[in-house]
């Protein structure tokens, strides 16, 4: 990572710029720089992605509070396995703290979207081939308890298009109809406290457990 000493602002608005924030405490500082990865892939290619101690900072050129807000809304899945605290700073406040910022040489968290693209051509390939190698769950005999649903949250479920069917001795069974890339299985054992198990199904089986989950369960 570079440090944001090395960056100039000058062509930036100060009556159009948005700065979202993130702070946390210091246990879950490594859970941000890692969240601070899936942000920097969740923005635009213009806005910034800054990490200084125990905060993760969004830099929102050219944006609107309207748009931050939506900005916010979207990184909420990003961040659920973190206690923390988020602001939305605009103006001259918002400007006011990218200098602090800049000032303390911030890290500026890399854009890895190239590296990422070329990755993915990779190993979309290889993650089709792997699929065939997990156990297939053909049907179901009937929904997930409300325990078991309760042992995964539902915006990653309904990010990810995976569903809990089963958990037992310290690992949860997630069905789904695409095999999940290793850097969201590392996620979800952090946030669940439990190992991982993938099993795949139709499509169709997802969405209904999905559909099910949202309405007798979430309201």
């Amino acid at each position: 990572m570079e440090r944001l000493s090395n960056h100039s602002f000058e062509q930036l608005d100060i009556d159009r710029i948005a700065l979202l924030e993130i702070q946390t405490n210091e246990q879950s500082e490594m859970a941000l720089k890692r969240a601070a990865q899936r942000i920097r892939c969740n923005v635009r290619r213009t806005d910034v992605v800054l990490l200084l101690d125990t905060a993760c900072t969004i830099v929102l050129p050219e944006t609107p509070f309207i748009g931050t807000q939506a900005v916010a809304k979207r990184i909420y899945t990003l961040l659920a396995d973190i206690e923390y605290e988020l602001q939305i700073l605009c103006g001259l406040a918002a400007w006011t703290l990218l200098l602090n910022l800049q000032m303390r040489q911030a890290l500026v968290v890399a854009n890895k979207e190239v590296e990422a693209v070329s990755g993915l051509l990779q190993s979309t390939e290889q993650l089709s081939q792997g699929m065939e190698a997990l156990p297939y769950l053909a049907f179901l005999a009937s929904y997930p308890s409300h325990r078991l649903l309760n042992l995964f949250p539902y915006d990653l479920a309904l990010l990810h298009r995976c569903v809990p069917v089963g958990a037992e001795r310290g690992v949860l069974t997630l069905a789904t109809c695409q095999r999940l890339h290793q850097e969201a299985i590392l996620h979800f054992q952090e946030v669940t406290q439990r190992e991982i198990f993938q099993v795949r199904c139709e499509s169709g089986i997802i969405e209904e457990v999905l559909h099910y989950w949202q309405s007798a369960v979430l309201v």
